[in-house]
């Protein structure tokens, strides 16, 4: 099957968020098995250069005889290939991006990505894709395109976090009235918007999103972020499938990037190391090792629940845990955490802003990990915790709640879990956490069985086979 996936972020491309980690690893998978290719944004700001064959695949619109703005963008675009692995990569090389340092947060988005949908719908015809596979609201215009050519190719549409829906006022997307495009806003208006999200899932052959709870959960009108009622009507091609992780990648046994390597026979010994150097990395070498260390990891934004966190945090000053914080965002969020950094110092450290070999670090040397969203369509950090030995601690939302279970049987405990939204249920977690610390035999034991779980996407082929299948039936 030739499968080729569009996306605004891909690891280690271009990295803001779970879509880049879950595709790059979704697709080497896939790429045992199918002819696969991804297509992503040329910016900059690229943390990797990517390998090129020197191979450009040019745009050529349609209507030739005809010129406005997007047309000559797009004959100043082209796609650059590369190679990674058993994958082929597309880099759109395009004005609209070329000079960007970051994907997100730059001006007229509502258009740039509106013209990175229709160059991903054009590259699908010239490799002939037996699937499009689209994620999230930058790459949703494709869907519709795709329904609405007559050379259009099966798709699927995954939903990654439906908060973010790409709404924009009507009067800034006229431009979709004219080639390529040829669509009328109108019917993608949501509210009074012009909605791509919606555009999107209403067009899909078929659509996914990244667990069996958060799907449950947007069907419902107090999460669906004003979309339920547009899923509900699609509720029989609606599947959600459990996020992945490469276990190739995500390995304590060959990080390179952490202090000390450890398997699950070496979990002990490897992980108190790790807790040592990261207190003398970050300026604490004079927090006691033995104390048990709470990771948190993440964007700094409602969503999150981190002001649940700071609430329980104040509220359990007798609890002997200590917290290395790393994230960036809101500063109504920032702004507390710095503070507490420097006035309580032998309780918590923070660190603004995201490195990769920080986070390893964390991961590495924390007993526990920290997730208190307040909804969590998946989550990947409590799958790379149970990798790391790390036992999580996450509300019962989302992806969250199909993948940590707190059980009286030690075989079946993965980690501890708390009520969304209510500190004095997250405190009581936190003081299980100590109490479970304490008990080094149940802990030792824990600790061990969440190393066995395998998070690898060998489990999950099947399910996004069959998805395809039936999208590709949807059009026979």
């Amino acid at each position: 099957m030739k499968i080729l996936h569009a996306t605004a972020e891909y690891f280690p491309y271009i990295k803001m968020g779970g879509l880049s980690d879950m595709l790059a690893s979704l697709s080497k998978e896939q790429s045992q098995n199918h002819q696969v290719s991804v297509t992503l944004p040329q910016i900059r700001g690229l943390k990797e250069k990517p390998d090129f064959t020197g191979k450009t695949i040019p745009i050529l619109p349609p209507f030739p005889e005809k010129t406005n703005v997007v047309l000559e963008i797009l004959k100043d675009s082209c796609f650059r290939e590369a190679e990674k692995g058993r994958l082929k990569l597309y880099f759109f090389d395009s004005p609209l991006f070329r000079d960007l340092e970051t994907i997100y947060g730059n001006s007229d988005e509502h258009f740039r990505f509106a013209v990175y949908s229709y160059a991903a719908f054009y590259l699908s015809q010239v490799l002939d894709a037996d699937v499009f596979h689209a994620h999230d609201w930058h790459t949703a215009m494709a869907p519709v395109l795709q329904k609405y050519s007559p050379e259009g190719k099966p798709s699927v549409f995954t939903i990654h976090n439906l908060a973010y829906q790409g709404d924009h006022p009507l009067w800034m997307t006229g431009f979709l009235k004219e080639a390529p495009f040829l669509l009328h806003p109108e019917f993608l208006l949501h509210e009074g918007k012009t909605n791509y999200l919606k555009a999107g899932l209403l067009s899909a052959d078929q659509i996914t999103t990244v667990s069996p709870g958060y799907r449950e959960e947007t069907l419902l009108d107090a999460n669906g972020f004003g979309l339920a009622e547009a899923l509900r009507r699609r509720s029989e091609d609606y599947t959600g499938i459990i996020n992945g992780i490469d276990p190739e990648e995500w390995n304590p046994s060959n990080d390179i990037r952490i202090f000390e390597r450890f398997d699950r026979n070496t979990n002990k010994e490897g992980k108190l190391k790790n807790k040592i150097e990261l207190y003398k990395e970050i300026g604490r070498p004079l927090i006691d090792p033995d104390r048990s260390l709470v990771g948190i990891i993440g964007r700094l934004t409602y969503q999150k629940g981190y002001s649940v966190f700071l609430q329980s945090f104040q509220e359990r000053k007798h609890l002997s845990h200590y917290y290395i914080f790393q994230g960036a965002g809101e500063k109504d969020l920032e702004n507390p955490l710095f503070h507490l950094s420097h006035t309580e110092q032998d309780r918590i450290y923070f660190y603004k802003g995201y490195s990769e070999e920080l986070a390893r670090k964390i991961e590495a040397a924390s007993d526990f990990f920290l997730m208190p969203s307040l909804f969590e369509p998946c989550g990947l950090n409590q799958l790379y915790s149970h990798a790391y030995g790390t036992i999580p601690i996450v509300s019962r939302v989302g992806g969250l709640k199909d993948t940590v279970v707190e059980s009286s049987q030690n075989k079946y405990y993965t980690g501890i879990v708390f009520e969304p939204n209510d500190p004095s249920s997250l405190g009581y977690a936190l003081e299980r956490a100590e109490t479970l610390y304490k008990d080094k035999i149940k802990f030792y034991e824990v600790r061990e069985n969440i190393m066995k779980q395998d998070w690898s996407w060998k489990n999950r082929m099947g399910e996004y086979e069959t998805v395809y299948k039936r999208a590709i039936a949807k059009r026979k």
